[in-house]
Order: structure tokens, then sequence, then C-alpha cells
């Protein structure tokens, strides 16, 4: 029997194949042995003439720690591949302290309710269901054009 940890890192991997599917030719592997309690995941393919290498920390706070950042800065990029840095995290997760070198994947199973971690599932019958609504961008100012006077 696993642990919640290892239940919920099954799920946050299954996004992440998602994502970097198999069949668009991407290779994923955790990373093991960095010095981290980050999970962090490497996915790779090779296209024309380059490598293509993608970092992915998974988060599973409201506010993602400055750790998962770290340990994503930390990783060393190949010579001749194009890199790039994702965080993984559950829906309405505050992302406003991160970097925009680093691009945000939000999880299918899970999302932060009340400020509850929740899994989101599917219709049963004493289930709860969450519905993300990502916030609306506020509106720009109407200005009206001076009329001239006469």
């Amino acid at each position: 029997m696993g642990s919640q940890k290892d239940v919920m890192t099954t799920f946050a991997e299954r996004d992440i194949r998602q994502q970097f599917s198999e069949f668009d030719g991407w290779n994923v592997a955790p990373i093991n042995g960095v010095q981290s309690s980050v999970a962090l995941f490497r996915a790779s393919r090779n296209r024309s003439y380059h490598e293509e290498v993608s970092f992915i920390a998974v988060s599973f706070d409201q506010i993602p720690e400055n750790e998962c950042i770290t340990a994503l800065d930390a990783l060393p990029s190949s010579r001749g591949s194009r890199v790039k840095k994702f965080l993984l995290t559950p829906q309405a997760t505050d992302i406003s302290l991160i970097p925009p070198h680093v691009q945000v994947l939000l999880m299918k199973a899970f999302a932060f309710a009340d400020g509850d971690l929740v899994w989101l599932t599917k219709k049963k019958k004493n289930a709860r269901q969450y519905f993300y609504m990502p916030a609306a961008p506020a509106p720009e100012p109407v200005t009206t054009p001076a009329t001239p006077t006469s």
C-alpha cells in the first residue's frame, strides 16, 4: 500500500505524460539523485537536428515555494539543445510569484477550493465537484474623445 504522496505523484506524472506525449516523440523520466524534495521530471525528444528538453517541477502548494524554481534553475542544460522549464501545479494556484522563464501547467486531477487541496472527481453520488474559474482580466478603461467646443 502506497502513501498519499505516491498517489498524488502518480496523478502528476499522468498529467505530464499527457502534455508530453510519447506519440509526439517525448521520453519522460523522473530525475533522481537531485538533492531536493521537489519532484522533478525530464522530457526530451529529437527534432530537426536538435534536442528539445523540458524540465518539469511538481508543486502541490497553493503558493509554490521558491525551492521549486531554484531546483529547476539548478538543472544543467546540455549543449545544442533547446531547454524549457515548467511548473506543474493544481488549478487555482497563486502563480503571481513565478518568474516568466517558467511556464505553468495546470493539473487536471487537483485544484484548490476554499484554501484546501481537493481532488477533482467525476460525477459520483456523494462527491462534491469543484470547477476552476480563472480570474477575469480587469476591464480596460474606456476613454471618450474630447469634443471640440465652438
